[in-house]
């Protein structure tokens, strides 16, 4: 068996449109027939001819509409079956026995397809077993037992294919139509009772029209349809309900573009405050109170409303996703009525999607100057902070030093004056030499604390051979085992040099001092513009880089190189600190070793020593 694929939905709705135009205008042609060849036959008791067509064209008209807009629905084709059988029923009007017969078995056309047509309007579903029951009683009436019923009917013109004349018959078959009629009232009776305000929106012009002209033809039924008072006026009525229905979809086909508006009028008042404002203004748009709008879980599980509480949809609520290039921002829960205009929905969907993606973008700016202002504050704290260590080390450690040098010096001198000219009683005088050697080595060691002072705040080294080099200093000055691997890395700026050695000396003295490692591996590579720095220890783990002031302070640093520093320390598993931070130069192309990575020099200096 040979396999041929179905057609795509756009192919589907090309071909949908083309047949309703086809079909209006063959319905058209054939209402204009209809309206010459029955207008002899035309008298007191019949539809005029402007009523006839007036009542055709506008089914006709408002079927075509619905079709084109929505292809998918059979509301339109209905609309437009219900013209050509209005029209088909006019011709047992003609004086021509052929045609008055002819029109005699379609002489309920319309009605057949108008019962489904109120059943499934506006979806175009037959949605339970009652609707599709009443459908098709209401074909096998229109179409089976009408036109049985012709032959055994008399009528005022010639009959050609009365076979014996019945008159119980007649009443029967108005019988029918009257349970019928009832029937169908009752139905839409109960659908509008339970509808939802936006479904009723929507329903209300066609279903007044429709149980107007239902109750008429009932109780015309129920009366009788022959010469009586109330036949005239009831006929009359539902003549007219049958005129207004077409023009009751077309009104509800407006208040469907009020809907388009209302979403409209949304667009212009955003942004909105808060996300309880957006709901209510939703609420008050689409004339839904029972709308909701589904936020992210902050556990990233489900969707919370807008107080926070879980959210789930109730009975019958049709839930949109609600997307935002390509990204999932939240859902909507709206009533099922929103899904008869597709145009109407994806204007709600992507209001409410643009609306709740600003507002993710306002907090993410709100987090961002928030955090820029709290990296402000830890910025200024951790230089506060380096200005007390400082002077702290300054004056415990190169200060002493120097201080006690001075007291010695002065000690020597004096001892130099008490040789020029000796005082009786004095003590045997200390060796000139040993003070001496004294202040030589207090002035060694205070020069020393200063060198390791001003290594730590910008290391000679780094501006000198570059990071690789000072990255092998801190390796060679550490009591345990350090290797560096480096890849070739280009010169750098030197505050991006400076950022990039701070964050290895800081991880390497944080695992020194509390990670009790035994090993440590620093890795440097620079690829696309990018210097990718790795400190791994084999300690204890647990750090956490948020209850101290190092790391968060270098981090701070690092972003402004619109880099990341990420801590990673599983306790018993070491601490791995990795910052990448973007140079703006591309990579070399080999991986070879070397002591590449000078700081840049400063403006008019030409980098030598």
């Amino acid at each position: 068996m040979r396999w041929t694929p179905s057609p795509s939905p756009r192919i589907r709705r090309l071909s949908a449109r083309r047949e309703a135009v086809v079909l209006a205008l063959s319905g058209a042609a054939f209402g204009t027939y209809v309206l010459i060849v029955t207008a002899p036959g035309r008298y007191a008791t019949t539809t005029t001819i402007l009523f006839s067509g007036a009542v055709g064209g506008l089914y006709l008209g408002a079927g075509l509409l619905a079709r084109l807009r929505r292809p998918g629905n059979r509301v339109g084709l209905m609309m437009l079956l219900v013209g050509i059988g209005w029209f088909a029923e006019d011709l047992q009007i003609s004086p021509d026995p052929v045609v008055h017969t002819v029109g005699l078995l379609v002489r309920s056309a319309s009605s057949g397809f108008l019962v489904p047509l109120l059943l499934m309007f506006p979806d175009g579903l037959l949605r339970s077993r009652t609707d599709r029951v009443l459908a098709g009683a209401g074909y096998l009436t229109a179409f089976g037992l009408m036109p049985v019923s012709v032959l055994f009917s008399t009528s005022v013109v010639e009959n050609l294919l009365l076979v014996h004349p019945v008159e119980w018959l007649r009443q029967a078959t108005d019988a029918v139509q009257f349970v019928m009629s009832g029937a169908v009232v009752a139905v839409l009776l109960v659908r509008w009772t339970t509808a939802t305000r936006p479904a009723r929106r929507v329903l209300t012009p066609l279903f007044a029209v429709g149980l107007v002209g239902g109750l008429a033809s009932a109780l015309d039924g129920m009366l009788g349809t022959g010469p009586s008072w109330t036949h005239t006026p009831l006929i009359n009525i539902a003549h007219v309900a049958v005129l207004l229905l077409p023009l009751a979809f077309l009104a509800g086909v407006w208040h469907v573009r009020m809907g388009r508006t209302a979403v409209a009028d949304l667009l212009r008042r955003m942004p909105l405050a808060s996300q309880e404002q957006l709901r209510d203004a939703l609420a008050r748009a689409l004339g839904d109170s029972s709308v909701q709008v589904g936020f992210p879980a902050p556990d990233a599980a489900g969707y919370v409303d807008s107080q926070g509480r879980t959210l789930t949809a109730a009975p019958g609520q049709q839930v949109s996703p609600l997307e935002r290039n390509g990204r999932r921002v939240g859902v909507l829960l709206h009533d099922p009525a929103l899904r008869e205009d597709r145009y109407v929905l994806e204007a709600v969907v992507s209001a409410v999607a643009l609306e709740l993606d600003n507002q993710r973008l306002a907090a993410e700016v709100r987090a961002q100057l928030a955090e820029v202002r709290a990296s402000r504050a830890r910025i200024v704290e951790a230089g506060d902070e380096q200005r007390r260590r400082i002077e702290h080390d300054l004056h415990d450690g190169a200060q002493s030093r120097f201080v006690t040098a001075l007291v010695t010096l002065r000690l020597a001198r004096q001892q130099v004056a008490n040789r020029r000219a000796p005082e009786p009683g004095l003590a045997e005088p200390v060796d000139l030499a040993e003070l001496l050697d004294r202040i030589a080595e207090l002035m060694g060691e205070g020069i020393d604390q200063l060198r390791d002072l001003a290594h730590g705040i910008h290391p000679a080294v780094l501006s000198e051979t570059g990071l690789v080099a000072a990255l092998e200093m801190i390796a060679a000055r550490s009591p345990c085992p350090v290797r560096v691997s480096a890849t070739a890395v280009p010169e750098l700026p030197r505050p991006l040099a400076a950022t990039a050695y701070f964050v290895a000396a800081e991880a390497v003295t944080n695992a020194l001092k509390h990670a009790h490692a035994t090993s440590i591996g620093i890795e440097v590579r620079h690829e696309d513009g990018v210097l990718r720095l790795t400190v791994a220890d084999d300690g204890v783990g647990g750090a956490d880089p948020d209850t101290g002031t190092g790391l968060l302070g270098l981090r701070d640093r690092v972003a402004v190189f619109d880099g990341a520093m990420t801590v990673t320390s599983v306790p018993g598993q070491g601490t791995v600190v990795a910052a990448e931070l973007v140079t703006g130069r591309p990579g070399p192309t080999g991986s070879e070793d070397t002591r590449s990575g000078r700081a840049a020099p400063a403006e008019g200096e030409d980098g030598r020593g």
